[in-house]
């Protein structure tokens, strides 16, 4: 038994020595090297690349850029380490040229840096768009409501008297006072975006009426003579001389006797015996 762990024991012995010879040999030490070389070289990249995707956990708080130029803000982004794209640029009447309508991420939102900043800005003037015909849809409010959606405005609305038309029919469309009525069906006639288009429509019944006269009346018998002309009695006023209401006559009116009016205007008298 003593010589089996004699044995063993110089095998060890023997094993050991020449484990060292190896190891201690240049081959050895060269390509061990090699191999820490590339492991520290693979590690530093994955390091990296870690650091560069997560910051290790850092994040920046984003700016408010609504409402400011976007020149300024791109060099306040820029100074933030972000980037700026303009994704849009839309015409906003009342609003200066290059002004941040929206930004994505919104404002004091946590992202990382060197994150993209999305911006929508105004712009000087509105796309230029093809009014639409009236044909089908010469309806006043009808039309009017698709132009509200193209961006453009109702300007001046005049009337005109025609009695085998419908109440708010379409008759001229006028653009900066042109007559653009019979090019409309070809799609040609384009206005900027935020400009006003006027329009005169149809009215079957006139909404003006005239001060009738007073000639020999009281102001009974006047009150139902405006009432008559769609008109209505206002204050009566009595002068001191009168006895007799009842048998007082007209002998002014406020607006005056003839004057073409707004149907339901309110009409002062002057009474005296």
């Amino acid at each position: 038994m003593a010589d089996f762990l004699k044995n063993i024991w110089e095998k060890i012995k023997l094993f050991g020595k020449e484990a060292g010879y190896f190891l201690s040999s240049r081959i050895f030490l060269k390509e061990f090297g090699k191999m820490l070389l590339i492991i520290g070289g693979f590690m530093f990249l994955l390091f990296w690349m870690m650091k560069c995707y997560s910051r290790h956990g850092a994040s920046l708080k984003v700016g408010t850029y609504v409402n400011k130029n976007v020149k300024e803000v791109i060099r306040e982004a820029e100074n933030d380490g972000f980037e700026i794209v303009i994704t849009d640029s839309l015409y906003r009447e009342g609003f200066a040229a290059d002004l941040v309508l929206e930004q994505n991420p919104l404002p004091n939102a946590r992202v990382k840096d060197g994150r993209t900043i999305y911006l929508k800005i105004t712009k000087a003037a509105g796309d230029l768009v093809a009014l639409p015909d009236i044909a089908g849809r010469d309806e006043i409010g009808f039309y009017t409501q698709n132009l509200s959606m193209l961006g453009i405005k109702v300007g001046i609305i005049d009337t005109i008297l025609n009695a085998d038309l419908a109440d708010g029919t379409i008759t001229t469309v006028l653009v900066r006072g042109r007559d653009v009525t019979n090019d409309l069906q070809f799609g040609t006639v384009k206005v900027p975006q935020g400009s006003k288009v006027d329009f005169v429509i149809s009215k079957r019944e006139s909404d003006k009426t005239k001060v009738p006269d007073f000639d020999g009346l009281t102001a009974d018998e006047y009150s139902l003579m405006l009432d008559a002309s769609s008109l209505k009695l206002g204050t009566i006023h009595v002068d001191p001389s009168v006895t007799n209401q009842n048998s007082a006559k007209v002998y002014k009116t406020v607006p005056m006797s003839g004057d073409t009016l707004k149907k339901g205007t309110m009409i002062d008298i002057y009474v005296r015996e």
